[in-house]
Formats: C-alpha cells, structure tokens, sequence
C-alpha cells in the first residue's frame, strides 16, 4: 500500500465513529499521533491527498483535515483488500 493511503486510513480511522464523518476536522495531533512519520512527510502525503480529491485541508489557525466521501470509499476499499501472502 502507498504511504499516502497509510496516511488516508489514519484519518479514516479518526472519523469513522463520527455520525457525519465528512464534516469532522481532525486536526494535526490527532494525525501525527496515528503515524510514525514526521510532519513534513505527513503534509507531503496530505497535500498528495487533496489533489486526488480524498481529502480537504482548511487552515483555521492551524491545519485542519476533513475526509471527503471519496476518501470513505477509497479507505473502505483499502481495508478490505485480500492480504498478500509470501510462501
């Protein structure tokens, strides 16, 4: 899996619990303590993120990261990949 989706499904994880999940604001701590990835490494696969559509960053005072529904479907259908496995 890319990096970027690790990253993806961290924010799904956030939010999935949420009743309207596409409207909850994760902000940085709550990324960053999901990832063992620097910040600048995170904000790389964040900014990758928004251009496809899969999530959306909004700057209120600090960074704020809501998932789309895109970003749903694309995290549902990352989770339920078949698991490789090497003999």
């Amino acid at each position: 899996m890319e990096p970027r989706y690790k990253t993806l499904l961290s924010i799904y994880e956030i939010v999935k619990n949420d009743p309207h999940p596409h409207t909850y604001l994760c902000n940085q701590r709550e990324i960053i303590v999901r990832q063992m990835l620097g910040w600048d490494t995170i904000q790389m696969h964040l900014e990758t993120l928004a251009e496809e559509n899969l999530i959306e960053i909004k700057l209120i005072g600090n960074v704020a990261v809501s998932i789309t529904e895109a970003g749903i479907s694309k995290s549902k259908s990352l989770i339920h990949l078949p698991k490789i496995t090497f003999e």
